[in-house]
């Protein structure tokens, strides 16, 4: 079906995203996928944003960079919003939904600094995340680091790291290449560290099409759904949403369509001091992504020993 973008030109529709650096160039990546449609970006600063100095969980959660963006658009402010779909809970705003989902970036996590790999890192050196599935892995793997909070946007992490308030610090690989900043880094190999549900992704949050600009709004931002990514996804939240994750449980997930149409979900679980953990994989078709994400689920709370473990 040929879309009308001219339905546009009058009033361009009005695209939410955080205010950030990262999150504004995610934001024109969506405008340049929906030319030559008018749109407009409407940046936000969100308590997210602004409170830095405290992990997410103990300000609210990482809903936070959600949540005034979907004020937005159920205010009518704006039609749409932008998100790294990792920061999304299972749960969002009543009256929206998921109108899109981008092409797939890069899902791995960095190591940057000065050491080439976790191995070469000293003994007890002290990394900086935010990220309690990062640090509950990083323990796993090495119980001698220091895992030390570091919050704030890209060049305030970098700049801690270049005054040796940290001996590495751990990034998406995603969000440096959609910066394009010229830094070191080493992607961490995926059975080291498998990625956070939804890593690398991008999603179009949009309001239920209940009048004729919602429509309109739907139409053209669903153009720009890859459907190996809304598969992958679709996956990995499910198995987070059986297990009713939030951002202070240590919970990958990440899942591989391939070229027969089979998914492969590789499912982790830990105790957030990495003292324990749990690793499954299992294959669907990606016409049962929702259920593959629930079984695997299951089987790891089963592996685990019931939900207590997540507790």
């Amino acid at each position: 079906m040929k879309l009308d973008v001219s339905f546009f030109d009058a009033e361009p529709m009005r695209l939410a995203s955080r205010a950030s650096q990262l999150a504004m160039a995610q934001a024109e990546l969506v405008c340049s996928a929906l030319k030559p449609a008018a749109v407009e970006v409407r940046p936000i600063t969100t308590k997210g944003d602004q409170i830095l100095d405290r992990p997410l969980i103990e300000v609210g959660g990482k809903g936070l960079f959600i949540k005034e963006l979907e004020r937005s658009i159920l205010a009518g402010k704006t039609d749409a919003a932008v998100h790294s779909m990792k920061d999304m809970e299972t749960h969002f705003a009543p009256s929206t939904e998921i109108g899109a989902v981008l092409t797939r970036e890069d899902r791995r996590d960095a190591l940057v600094g000065r050491y080439c790999n976790l191995d070469n890192l000293p003994k007890g050196a002290r990394i900086g995340t935010a990220s309690v599935r990062r640090a509950a892995i990083l323990l796993n793997y090495r119980p001698d680091l220091q895992i030390n909070l570091i919050r704030g946007n890209l060049n305030r992490r970098l700049g801690l790291l270049a005054t040796g308030d940290y001996d590495a610090i751990i990034l998406a690989v995603a969000g440096i290449k959609r910066l394009g900043v010229d830094v070191d880094f080493t992607p961490i190999d995926a059975e080291i560290m498998p990625s956070a549900v939804a890593q690398g992704a991008l999603a179009v949050q949009i309001r239920a099409p209940k009048t004729r600009r919602a429509l309109e709004v739907k139409k053209l931002v669903g153009a720009l759904t890859c459907f190996k990514a809304l598969a992958e996804v679709t996956a990995e939240r499910a198995l987070l949403a059986f297990l009713d994750g939030s951002c202070q449980t240590p919970i990958a997930a990440s899942a591989i369509l391939d070229r027969t149409g089979n998914l492969t979900l590789d499912g982790m679980i830990l105790r957030p001091d990495g003292s324990e953990s749990h690793r499954q994989q299992m294959t669907a078709p990606s016409d049962q992504a929702a259920v593959l994400g629930a079984a695997l689920g299951a089987e790891l709370l089963s592996r685990a020993g019931g939900r207590g473990f997540l507790a």
